[in-house]
């Protein structure tokens, strides 16, 4: 029993297609990387390893190379860079690059932990539009309270997976609220429980004036809560991006890879046959009412090699 229970769990693992939170995984750490690589980049080509920011000369880092151009900042300065509301949750940073990789091997551990008991009750197909839902629209919140409050963020960015990670544990929560994770036959630990842990453990994010964090974790709640409680009313809030995808990629892609077209051909090259097979078997028809009639020796030499070309074919 527990062979075939971990067999089962490999396999859910290693179908990468049908897995939607290591997608999700695979594509945080692409985006990782690929800000890191950029940062080298800049950090080798900048003389002396120095960067001009607002007219000062600053030592090149993170913060002032790489962040300011895929953090979501306060409203004031979002007017100025709207593409960031679509990249910062896909990037971790950190005083190092040893802790931005902790920060997002920790982020990415939540993130499945949470984003599993959806998947495996709901199904893997609500896992990337609640994610991006998640993002999204607790990024609208953080623009709409800062241009109402510009002074609560500080002027600091945020960046990273937090309201995701809270769009999964309290959806998972309103899904599910007595679910547990066996750790074996006789330990368990509550999801709210498990929760909690994760609260504690942030604690520190929201309680040194990080207003900005704050508000896109409570967002992130907001809108897993609702997502489920959608989802429960009979609601396919993630239809929307999948039909939109969908259409998305039909436009740029060529036609003999559209399988509308293929349909649309396979059915005008049936109403094309169809006709002609008809006519074939009435051809064969009245032939062998004149072979009835009249006997085999009275075709002609056309209608004896259509005969011959239809007993072939059977």
């Amino acid at each position: 029993m527990k062979t075939a229970f971990t067999k089962n769990n490999l396999n859910k693992l290693s179908n990468y297609g049908q897995n939607a939170l290591m997608q999700l995984v695979a594509a945080c750490a692409v985006g990782f990387i690929v800000s890191y690589i950029l940062y080298v980049i800049i950090l080798v080509i900048s003389p002396n390893q120095q960067i001009t920011v607002n007219g000062i000369p600053e030592t090149v880092t993170f913060r002032n190379a790489i962040s300011p151009y895929v953090a979501l900042p306060p409203f004031q300065q979002f007017i100025h860079k709207p593409w960031t509301i679509l990249t910062y949750a896909w990037i971790h940073t950190g005083p190092s690059i040893g802790y931005a990789f902790f920060n997002l091997l920790s982020n990415m551990l939540w993130l499945y932990c949470f984003g599993s008991v959806i998947q495996n009750l709901i199904g893997y197909k609500e896992i990337i539009p609640l994610f991006i839902f998640s993002y999204i629209l607790s990024g609208c919140l953080y623009l709409g309270v800062t241009a109402i409050w510009p002074d609560l963020s500080g002027g600091t960015m945020a960046l990273g997976a937090l309201p995701c990670i809270m769009a999964y544990a309290i959806g998972a929560i309103t899904l599910t609220p007595q679910f547990k994770f066996y750790l074996g036959e006789r330990l368990a630990i509550p999801l709210w429980g498990v929760l909690c842990l994760f609260l504690l453990l942030n604690i520190g994010v929201f309680s040194n004036g990080n207003y900005n964090m704050l508000i896109l974790a409570a967002g992130g709640g907001l809108v897993g809560f609702t997502y489920i409680k959608l989802l429960k009313a009979g609601y396919q809030p993630g239809g929307v991006l999948y039909r939109v995808s969908e259409k998305v990629q039909n436009w740029f892609s060529p036609e003999e890879f559209n399988e509308k077209y293929h349909q649309r051909k396979r059915q005008e090259t049936f109403k094309q046959l169809t006709p002609r097979q008809k006519l074939h078997e009435d051809s064969i028809d009245s032939i062998l009412d004149k072979i009835n009639l009249k006997g085999y020796d009275s075709l002609t030499e056309d209608e004896k090699e259509v005969l011959m070309k239809a007993s072939k074919e059977s």
